[in-house]
């Protein structure tokens, strides 16, 4: 039983194995995008490789 690693919540994501994209508006992007917006995609965690968890 020693050999048996825990596995915990991913810190990063908090277990949800992907982080989220974020929408942004600006006056800046208006002539760039028809709402004035620019979001980054949902992107698969890096810590966790898209498990959920760590092993601790």
């Amino acid at each position: 039983m020693a050999d048996e690693k825990k596995k915990t919540p991913c810190p990063t994501c908090m277990g949800k194995k992907v982080i989220d994209g974020i929408c942004e508006t600006s006056g800046e992007w208006r002539g760039k995008t028809e709402d004035g917006q620019v979001c980054t995609p949902d992107q698969t965690c890096p810590t966790c490789k898209g498990k959920g968890y760590v092993n601790s």
